[in-house]
């Protein structure tokens, strides 16, 4: 403070000194002699510390938890670190043994684009508390701008899109953290391009596409059961060609076989024992070694689920299968 007064006075003797227009040698040597302690003033004065932005209790879990390491290094390549902030949000983070199991090594993820990076911890962030409750799954919108599902089943497990958190809810400062040890499967913006990225589905994309139920589910809450390519050739289907020039009144009926009517994730099909299909009929469900499966009264073998728990949209899922089902 009286470094700063002493400066606006050494200033003010300055602009005094050359106010007059003209200065005598006696003025020049003063005024010489202000600029001279003006400057040192200017110089002595201290630099402020920089300011230091506090490590918040988030970003201190995902620092030093080890086996968030992979997901702290897609935080950092997706430069999503803004969503560390201490704040009311909800954080679900797979573990490195689920991104392991998902395919990914150390060097897989450091070699990521940072938009792959960025859709995967988007679709993991809800920017609100999520307290799932017994009511059944409730939609809980994600920074990536589409929903997830969670619920709490009646022995108090808390699940989210069909997979189960692991060990109790963290509370770090103002947010929630589940642990999960698979990774959630994120959407695209329809079932025609949710079906259209996976190679071994184009038969079905091509059933779905034919009959307009590809847009047609999309208002409503539906699963879709979605057999593989080879499941097509094995049913006499030998190509997409084939799926086009059969009776369009045929494959749409065989297309809502199978689409159930309302929302399933694998946790809520499997203590089912048959579920309602849109075209009508039934198919029972059963698990058998720990594989779901689906069997409609024409198949002579169940369905068993690949993949399970893949959205589409905000309001569809796709189990895919490795049986075509038969009413």
């Amino acid at each position: 403070m009286g470094e700063d007064h002493d400066e606006g006075a050494v200033a003010g003797a300055v602009r005094k000194a050359l106010r007059g227009g003209e200065v005598n040698m006696k003025g020049k040597n003063l005024l010489v002699f202000l600029i001279v302690l003006l400057a040192g003033i200017s110089s002595c004065r201290k630099t402020q510390p920089p300011a230091i932005n506090p490590i918040t209790p988030l970003q201190s879990l995902i620092n030093t938890d080890t086996s968030f390491s992979f997901f702290h290094r897609m935080v950092l390549i997706a430069n999503e670190t803004a969503l560390l902030a201490d704040n009311s949000v909800t954080f679900l983070i797979p573990t490195n043994t689920a991104f392991r199991a998902a395919g990914y090594s150390s060097g897989s993820v450091d070699s990521l684009s940072p938009s792959v990076a960025d859709r995967l911890i988007s679709y993991h962030f809800i920017p609100q508390l999520a307290r799932p409750d017994s009511n059944g799954y409730a939609p809980y919108p994600t920074h990536l701008g589409y929903s997830l599902y969670g619920e709490k089943d009646t022995g108090a497990q808390i699940w989210f899109n069909g997979i189960p958190v692991t060990g109790d809810t963290i509370v770090a400062g103002k947010a929630l953290v589940y642990r999960l040890n698979t990774i959630l499967l994120s959407p695209q913006d329809s079932l025609s391009h949710t079906l259209g990225q996976d190679s071994s589905l184009s038969f079905s994309a091509e059933l779905f596409r034919r009959t307009g139920l590809d847009t047609a589910l999309a208002p409503g809450y539906f699963t879709v059961l979605a057999p593989t390519n080879t499941a097509w050739i094995n049913a006499g289907y030998d190509s997409v060609g084939a799926i086009d020039s059969a009776d369009l009144g045929t494959m749409l009926s065989l297309a809502k076989f199978h689409v159930l009517t309302g929302q399933y994730f694998s946790n809520q099909l499997t203590g089912a024992n048959n579920v309602i299909t849109l075209q009508g009929g039934s198919l029972s469900v059963s698990v058998q070694g720990g594989v779901l499966q689906f069997k409609g009264n024409g198949n002579t073998a169940p369905a068993g689920v690949l993949k399970a728990n893949q959205p589409a949209g905000n309001t569809l899922v796709i189990h895919k299968i490795d049986e075509v089902l038969s009413p």
